[in-house]
């Protein structure tokens, strides 16, 4: 995710807070020896994967409500969040090397108040702690760390650090807290109302937002490996998608695209044993990938091929899309919820990342009969030094397509589906962009009744999640968990997914009966999401920054805005020129708003 738009007073004065913490970096510790934390961990059973392995920590964990803040200016104590999910590998590493070691422990208890987040759960204010910490420091990632004080304006955040780091960081804020910490309430205010006044930028016609995402997009095209000119190659699936459904593609973006989709399926970031993609790579040669296969990138990616491949007329996009989809019926279906589930781990049961997926020589011999090993050998240069290591040094190769014998290797290396942690709990909004996917396919192959089973049965169940509440006032869930459980509360972006899935739904079907249920979406998704500053994430922000977005950018999922905005006539020149500058100045994170083409007027 990048920051948005140009924000130099802002950041300004947060460097002010990053200069002070660096400057007493060697200063020993003033603050007193406090008794240790009544609170204990409060993670214990919770229905999230993530925050339940979390349970075991000595830190004592809260999970993130309205009375962390009053508890916070109670004791005048700093707020830490820690953002991530269970798929993540620093994520296990952060809490291998910090939050169970006793004094990292010790210290967070005695001086901060720790609270642990599920980012997949509250989007809304991970996006939030991510977008500070980008215009802040420059970068940011998972997991996330910010510190707030504790009236909730964030100052100051990290992602992994290694023990020492991490606790001399620690003792570097609680000094400058307890010696100065009017300076750092100040310039972590003053960053805030600089974010809200920053809007410099006139307003700009769809035209001259397409005009702009085109010229920034050649400039930014990977013409040789396809995606874009980054160090990690990320799939971009709602450019990808954007440019898929535009007719009048320029060529040459057709060709990039091509190649891209290409890349894809045929490197490294297609699992190409057990199926589905992986969420990027961290080469730009879509070589080596970080391991954890997301729901939504299977859903989007899905979706894309069977695009592509009536585009391109392609049979091996339309396999790709196939095999994609057969993996996550497979791997990430439950069928106690009727829904999927959200990912599965890039480490595996010993803490090895990418231990599902990679091979030592060794193991390939005992799979593998002599033919097939010596095809592996040859292709896969066995000889030559391993791409990969996997544990204390071992060499480790990831499988890819041989020119003989792969069907017959490629089933003796497929690993049990039970070996590989999964987090268990189903999302609505992504769950959409799951029958989004069906519903493509259904239009792509109308002949496969099972497409169009799976894809009924899953509509039923997300209006059935959607309607179950209706004139009460308990909210409808972000998830639920395996056993079928409420968790969470639903955001924009679960309505605005479930919204497009069910729409794609009746377009492909033309099933007149989901109108109702879609009107009925749009309509709560305006009143409970629209206010006079722009779209909120969440019903219920609770940090005095969580303010309006006039539109939220795509990242790895789609703007949920731009999905409302272009079903609305004229919503696009209505956005206001905070909005317009967004889309000035980072058209390409904004790439599903080119299907507000048919509503500007």
């Amino acid at each position: 995710m990048m920051a948005r738009g140009s924000l130099p007073h802002a950041i300004k004065h947060l460097f002010t807070c990053f200069a002070l913490l660096t400057s007493i970096f060697a200063q020993p510790s003033q603050a007193s020896e406090l008794s240790s934390h009544l609170n204990s961990n409060q993670l214990y059973n919770n229905p999230s994967p993530y925050l339940a392995m979390h349970a075991s920590d000595p830190v004592h964990w809260q999970t993130w409500q309205a009375s962390i803040l009053q508890q916070a200016q109670k004791s005048n104590k700093i707020i830490m969040i820690s953002s991530g999910y269970f798929s993540c590998h620093w994520c296990h590493v952060m809490q291998r090397e910090n939050y169970r070691n006793p004094q990292v422990a010790t210290y967070l208890n005695q001086h901060f108040i720790s609270v642990k987040i599920d980012r997949e759960l509250m989007p809304d204010l991970d996006r939030y702690l991510i977008e500070f910490a980008h215009k802040a420091s420059g970068h940011a990632g998972w997991p996330e760390h910010v510190f707030l004080t504790p009236q909730g304006y964030p100052f100051f955040a990290l992602t992994y650090q290694p023990h020492q780091q991490f606790i001399n960081t620690l003792k570097r804020i609680q000094t400058l807290w307890q010696t100065d910490p009017t300076k750092i309430i100040s310039a972590a205010k003053q960053a805030i109302a600089d974010d809200a006044h920053a809007t410099d930028a006139k307003q700009i016609s769809w035209q001259q937002f397409k005009q702009n995402f085109f010229l920034t997009l050649s400039n930014q095209e990977d013409v040789l490996g396809g995606g874009l000119k980054t160090e990690n190659k990320f799939p971009k699936a709602p450019l990808l998608l954007s440019l898929l459904n535009d007719s009048n593609l320029p060529e040459e973006q057709q060709d990039w695209l091509e190649l891209t989709l290409t890349q894809m399926q045929q490197q490294q970031l297609q699992d190409h044993i057990n199926g589905g993609f992986f969420r990027y790579t961290i080469d730009p040669e879509w070589q080596t990938p970080h391991f954890e296969k997301m729901l939504y990138t299977q859903a989007l990616l899905a979706k894309a091929y069977f695009i592509a491949a009536k585009r391109f007329e392609r049979k091996d996009f339309l396999q790709t899309a196939k095999a994609t989809l057969a993996y996550a019926e497979k791997h990430l279906y439950n069928p106690k919820t009727q829904l999927f589930l959200s990912s599965e781990s890039a480490i595996d049961r010993q803490g090895i990342e990418g231990g599902d997926y990679l091979w030592t020589q060794t193991a390939l011999q005992k799979a593998l009969n002599p033919t097939q090993y010596q095809q592996v050998v040859k292709d896969w240069q066995l000889n030559q030094p391993a791409p990969f290591t996997i544990k204390n040094g071992t060499p480790g190769w990831l499988p890819k397509p041989t020119h003989q014998n792969w069907q017959a290797i490629q089933a003796k290396l497929m690993r049990p589906i039970n070996n590989i942690p999964t987090d268990s709990k189903n999302i609505l909004g992504w769950n959409g962009l799951m029958l989004s996917a069906y519903a493509e396919a259904v239009e792509t192959t109308p002949n496969n009744q099972d497409y169009h089973q799976q894809a009924s049965q899953l509509a039923k169940r997300l209006m059935d999640a959607f309607n179950q509440n209706a004139g009460q006032k308990i909210s409808t869930p972000r998830a639920y968990s395996k056993d079928n459980q409420p968790m969470g509360t639903a955001t924009i972006q679960d309505y605005a997914f479930v919204f497009q899935g069910l729409r794609d739904w009746q377009n492909a079907t033309h099933n007149s009966t989901i109108t109702n249920t879609l009107q009925k979406l749009s309509k709560q998704a305006n009143t409970r999401f629209f206010t006079a500053k722009g779209w909120l994430y969440t019903s219920a922000p609770l940090l005095p920054g969580q303010v309006g977005d006039w539109a939220i950018p795509d990242g790895a999922l789609p703007s949920p805005t731009a999905i409302f905005d272009c079903t609305q006539p004229g919503r696009f020149s209505q956005l206001g020129s905070q909005a317009t500058s967004q889309l000035s100045t980072s058209p390409l994170d904004y790439a599903s708003y080119l299907t507000c083409r048919n509503n500007t007027d």
